[in-house]
Formats: C-alpha cells, sequence, structure tokens
C-alpha cells in the first residue's frame, strides 16, 4: 500500500506533502496547539501550490537564476501562476454548497461584530473561529482523498492520542495533584476526550467493519480502544465517559433494530438493559449510603484526646464519603499545633488547589482512618503532608478511580447548592450557575443576542447583577454552545448555527456514513455541557474533521455505510 497517495492515482512530490501535512495536523490535535498552527501554516503554502501550471519553470535554469533579473521574472511569474490557481480554486469553493454553508459560521460572526463594543474580544473570538473558514477552504478545493490516505491519517490521529494517554497517564504518577484532570498537559481534558472517543470508535471500526485488516492489526485495535476506555475512566474524564457510553448505548440501538434473527435481538437488547441498568444501580447504591448514612451515637464516642482535649464531632459540615463520617473526632487545638509543626501553609489558609487547608487535612485523615488530633497529623508521613498542601484530600488518589467520590462530591455540592446559594463546590454545579446566568441574558436579549465581542463583559455583568456567589476565578461563560450562540448573536443566530451543524452533512448525504455520524454525534452532545468550538483546540478538531469528510473525500470511492 502506498502512503499518502492522491486522488486518481495523483502522486506528485507537492500533493504528497500536502497529504503528509494534513496528517501531522491532525496528529497535533490531540498533542500541541503549537503545532497545530504550524501545520496549519504548512498545509496552507501546499494547498497555494495545488493546481500550479508548472510548465513554466523549464523556462528557468540554475545558471540563468544566477541573474537578477531572470531570478526576478521567475518569482513574479511564479505569482502570478499561483494567483491564477488561487482565483481557480476560490470560482471551485464559491460553487461548493456544502463549503459555503460551513464557513458561513464565521460570517455569521463578523455580523456580531457591527453590534458589539469590545473590538478586542471580537477580533480574538474570530481569529480562533478562523480554522472554519481556512479548512473547509483547503479540504473543499485541494487534493482528493481517497480511502486509503484518508485511513491512514485517522491511523495516525488514534495513535497520537494513545501517546497522549501514555503521556498523561506519567504526568498524573510523578504529579501530586488533587485531581488527575489539572495535570498540565498539551490540551484541556475536555477537548481530549472528545478525540479519545472518536478514536474509539474509529479503532472499533478497523477491528470489525474493515476486513482488509490483518487479524493481528484487529486485536492492537481493540487493545487500544480498550485502553483509551479505561484510561478516561481512571483519570475521572467524566465528559468523555459520559460520551462514549451515550453515543455506544446510540449505536447499538441502531444496530439492535437492523438485526432480523428475533433470538439475537433479544440477547442484544438484553445486553443493553444491562449494561445501562448496572452503572445505574451503582450511582444509586452510592447515592443511598451518601445520603442515608446511619446516625451517629454521640455518647458511646471518645469525648477526650490521649493528651486530655476535647474532641468535638462535625457532621454538619462534613458529611460522608466512602461511606465513613469524616467530622468524627476533630480536636482543632492539637490539629493546629501539630500542623504548623510539619507545615509552613497556615490551617486556616488555601492549599494549592485553592482549599482551605484544615478541610483538606480533616478529609485527608479521615481517608486514612485517623483521628483529627496530634496523634492524627504525627501518623502522616512527608509524602502526605506534601499532599495536603497541594490540596488532595485522600490518600489513595492514585490507586483507584473516583468515582465514588465524583457521586459524592456532586451530591454534597448539589445540597450546598440548593440550602446555601453556593455553586463552588465543583465544576458541574458551576456549570448550573452558568447555565441560570446564560438563561437570562437571553431572555434580556432574545433576538440579536449582545454581539461577538461582548459575551464575557456580559457575563461579569449578569453575574454581578443577580449577587451570585461564584467565585471570581469561577466566572466563565455558559459551557453550552448552544447557549454562547443565542447569548452573542441572538435566536437567528441559533438558528442559523444548527443550519450549519445539520444541513451540509444531509445535502452531501453524510449521515449513512459511520465515521461522520460518530463525529457528528460527538459534536452536538458534548456541545451540551462545553463551548466545544470557543477554544483553538476545539474548532480545530470540528473543521479539520467535518471539512476532511464532507468536503475533502474522493465522492467516487465507497463510503464506510452504516448499515454494512
Amino acid at each position: 500500500m502506498q502512503f499518502f497517495t492522491g486522488e486518481a492515482g495523483i502522486n506528485t512530490r507537492y500533493t504528497t506533502m500536502y497529504y503528509v501535512s494534513l496528517a501531522l495536523l491532525v496528529a497535533s490535535l490531540p498533542l500541541s496547539k503549537f503545532t497545530m498552527s504550524v501545520f496549519q501554516f504548512t498545509t496552507l503554502i501546499f494547498w497555494l501550490w495545488h493546481g500550479v501550471d508548472t510548465t513554466f519553470l523549464h523556462k528557468y535554469s540554475f545558471q540563468k537564476l544566477l541573474n537578477p533579473a531572470r531570478l526576478l521574472a521567475l518569482v513574479a511569474e511564479t505569482l502570478v501562476q499561483i494567483s491564477i490557481a488561487f482565483a481557480q480554486k476560490l470560482t471551485r469553493f464559491s460553487r461548493n454548497k456544502p463549503a459555503l454553508i460551513l464557513t458561513s459560521l464565521v460570517l455569521l460572526h463578523v455580523i456580531g461584530l457591527f453590534y458589539t463594543t469590545d473590538f478586542g474580544y471580537a477580533l480574538k473570538d474570530f481569529r480562533t473561529k478562523l480554522p472554519i473558514l481556512i479548512l473547509p477552504l483547503f479540504l473543499a478545493t485541494g487534493p482528493r482523498l481517497n480511502t486509503d490516505t484518508f485511513y491512514q491519517i485517522l491511523v495516525l490521529f488514534c495513535a497520537a492520542v494513545f501517546a497522549e494517554s501514555i503521556y498523561r497517564l506519567i504526568q498524573f504518577i510523578f504529579t501530586a495533584v488533587a485531581d488527575p484532570r489539572d495535570v498540565e498537559v498539551h490540551t484541556s481534558h475536555i477537548r481530549y476526550s472528545l478525540n479519545a472517543v472518536f478514536a474509539i470508535f474509529i479503532l472499533i471500526f478497523f477491528a470489525f467493519k474493515y476486513q482488509k485488516l490483518p487479524t493481528a492489526w484487529r486485536v492492537t485495535a481493540i487493545i487500544s480502544a480498550t485502553w483509551l476506555a479505561v484510561f478516561m475512566v481512571y483519570m475521572n474524564y467524566t465528559t468523555g465517559v459520559l460520551l462514549l457510553a451515550i453515543i455506544g448505548f446510540i449505536m447499538l440501538i441502531f444496530y439492535m433494530l437492523r438485526i432480523k434473527k428475533a433470538g439475537l435481538k433479544i440477547a442484544l437488547l438484553s445486553a443493553i438493559i444491562i449494561a445501562v441498568l448496572l452503572p445505574l444501580l451503582y450511582v444509586f447504591s452510592v447515592s443511598y449510603r451518601y445520603l442515608h448514612t446511619p446516625e451517629v451515637d454521640f455518647a458511646k464516642l471518645d469525648k477526650y484526646t490521649p493528651a486530655g482535649n476535647s474532641y468535638y464531632h462535625d457532621t454538619l459540615n462534613f458529611k460522608s464519603k466512602n461511606g465513613q463520617w469524616i467530622g468524627l473526632y476533630i480536636c482543632d487545638k492539637e490539629l493546629r499545633q501539630a500542623w504548623a509543626q510539619r507545615s509552613k501553609l497556615p490551617v486556616d489558609g488555601l492549599d494549592k488547589n485553592k482549599q482551605v487547608v484544615r478541610a483538606t487535612l480533616i478529609t485527608y485523615l479521615a481517608s486514612k482512618g485517623l483521628r483529627k488530633d496530634a496523634g492524627g497529623i504525627n501518623s502522616l508521613s512527608e509524602e502526605d503532608i506534601r499532599n495536603i498542601e497541594n490540596g488532595i484530600n485522600r490518600f489513595d488518589y492514585k490507586k483507584i478511580p473516583g468515582i465514588q467520590s465524583q457521586i459524592e462530591d456532586f451530591i454534597g455540592g448539589y445540597q450546598r447548592y440548593i440550602r446555601n446559594h453556593d455553586p463552588n463546590a465543583g465544576s458541574m454545579i458551576q456549570r448550573f450557575e452558568y447555565w441560570r446566568t446564560s438563561l437570562l441574558l437571553i431572555r434580556q436579549h432574545p433576538v440579536f443576542g449582545v454581539g461577538t465581542g461582548d459575551v464575557p463583559q456580559a457575563f461579569e455583568e449578569q453575574y454581578i447583577k443577580m449577587n451570585s456567589n461564584l467565585s471570581p476565578q469561577f466566572r466563565l461563560r455558559s459551557h453550552n454552545q448552544y447557549f454562547s450562540v443565542t447569548i452573542a448573536l441572538g435566536i437567528f443566530g441559533l438558528i442559523w448555527f444548527l443550519v450549519v451543524m445539520i444541513y451540509p452533512g444531509m445535502i452531501t448525504r453524510n449521515f449513512n456514513n459511520y465515521f461522520y455520524v460518530i463525529f457528528w454525534l460527538i459534536m452536538m452532545i458534548s456541545m451540551f455541557t462545553e463551548d466545544t468550538i470557543e477554544s483553538q483546540e476545539g474548532v480545530t478538531f470540528y473543521a479539520i474533521f467535518t471539512a476532511m469528510m464532507l468536503l475533502g473525500r474522493d465522492r467516487t470511492e465507497n463510503m464506510e455505510s452504516l448499515h454494512d
């Protein structure tokens, strides 16, 4: 198999380099924002050369180029030929209806500039959205991608996602952080999760639907897909895990409905029901234990520490975690004295995760089954002290996935949000406040929105107006792409945004294509909890794969039908 071969058997040096640059751009999505920008630029260079009539180069020998006049003539003629090819590409692009609809999303944001007041942020937002303009232009008018080249790019993408998972795991193992999602890596864990979910379904296709693949490679694909799924669970990448589960459920239902044999259909339906019920039962079990922790018989608890100081037991501020009451056996006097001897951080100050040290300390001691007194603190190792200073609140944070802790933290945070209007407990609770704020802004500016550049300012003003208890560092945008578009551009903007997201796939008949349907579901579902295309990683991920599948494929070849 030749690598990166082009349309109609074309395999010129520059066409091959275009494919290589495009492949490296795709591989950069989970790895690096810097190389993402670099390979967009190199792809631009090879795209500009595509379609140039190079016969004029034969007029210029190396010896003649030593003459400055002949060199200038070469440069001038080269620019003319590139300009001719560029004009031809623009003409083809202007006749490509799906491409025009896709890029109209950028035009929509340009329209929002006419009634914005913060042009600085508006121009920054416009630069972020540029891939939605340039990548469809490249793919619609550049060399076509045949099936082999497209598959090779997908394999390289999966390899990059796999490599990044190894890097992230190593970073987590050797970095003291409270949450694996806080590890400093190349891209955000949420954007990486989108890449990982798409990679998993790509690997599933190669393992089970692509007949030309040798058995060894099929096994490798299955192992890699399993690894990525387990990795996301271990690293608490909740967005990725939920996306994988939802899309997996949708695809299983789709294929089950197509099965004609009653016995096989019943077996698959039973498997789907079990796959749904088991996680739900686990969530309900953890929730029930958290909400129905047995009452404490305070009369049977020790009243004094070994040093004779009084204990008190706090079951109001410290609920339960992992089935245990956290706030039992607290002696603040000994806690403060003993902690001061072990750490320079004040017990009432903030740890490196911006949490009160005392709360982190008490929770950490409880996770080890220790009392919150001098004896408990003296039992801690130096590694334990460093963990607490870094905001880590349980000693076994690297040994087991934190699914149970996440459920308990969510319930506790939600209770605080309802009772005390405190949305700072966690990212999901904060989203409730973001969405509440978003709906208020949409109600105030329903038709045309606030303008492309005024979204951050509108949010900040609304937080002040509603006396939000969100801490300043958490006062962010809506974390919902549909809300973000409506706030910036109004209801009409949202309607056109939905047209852009749906109509190009319909007119190119790609809603029958396995890869496109999976990718489209990833984008549409993720946008309910994320501003998916408001960052460089997210917008490039959307633009490159959408353009590649809708505009860049060789349409004369067989596609990956969902019905195969």
